[in-house]
């Protein structure tokens, strides 16, 4: 059975909603509520800034299927590349990456690919750049995230878009991690790569595909 992949929260949240939006979509209900008394016709502004920020503020429930040798998405988001490289932050071998390309209407919640113990976790600050500017990707602000899986290891690397006021990381270094456990959060767009050691995955898919966090398949351990 699908296991259900929500964290507890220490601030109250709407269902489906991230915590930190609670106080924003309060606020955007009662000034919805006042004016539509006072001035009816001008009830529709408060009411479109409540509903952009429920948008943009998505954080939905996932149930993560339970398979142990799938490999799932990190992030709702298109792919944009796939390429191999060589990894020497943390995997130190032949590497295979896959670019997810977040758009500022995603849902912006990042996911574990699979079960395993986080055991990297690094900050980089940099330059804000649009997501087609990126072409040298180490100067901009940036989150990696190890994990340690039964298998072997894999790397999560986050950049920030132009827009993206801060990356947020969920785990810590020594942290345990369920298959589609929520990692980080990249708000307005955001690139995020998902990088495998090529000897070890396979069947990822092609460019232009449309994934969904914790849920959509992206690679079988072989």
């Amino acid at each position: 059975m699908p296991q259900e992949t929500t964290v507890s929260q220490s601030t109250p949240r709407l269902p489906g909603i991230d915590a930190a939006a609670t106080p924003l979509i309060g606020l955007g209900l009662g000034l919805t509520g006042i004016v539509l008394g006072l001035r009816p016709r001008f009830a529709a502004y408060p009411l479109a800034f409540t509903a952009l920020a429920a948008l943009l503020f998505r954080d939905p429930r996932r149930r993560t299927p339970n398979e142990p040798a799938s490999i799932f998405a990190p992030a709702d988001g298109t792919v944009t590349a796939v390429d191999e490289l060589y990894e020497h932050r943390f995997l130190h071998t032949d590497a295979v990456r896959l670019v997810i390309n977040v758009a500022p209407l995603n849902v912006p919640v990042q996911r574990s690919p699979d079960a395993g113990i986080v055991r990297y976790v690094e900050r980089v600050e940099g330059e804000a750049q649009t997501l087609w500017e990126m072409r040298d990707m180490e100067r901009n602000q940036r989150l990696y995230v190890g994990i340690e899986t039964a298998w072997g290891p894999l790397l999560l690397a986050l950049y920030a878009g132009l827009l993206t006021p801060q990356l947020t990381c969920f785990v810590e270094e020594g942290d345990t991690i369920i298959a589609g456990g929520r990692l980080a959060t990249g708000r307005f767009g955001t690139r995020v790569d998902l990088i495998l050691p090529a000897d070890v995955v396979g069947e990822l898919p092609g460019v232009g595909a449309a994934l969904r966090a914790g849920v959509s398949r992206v690679g079988m351990v072989g």
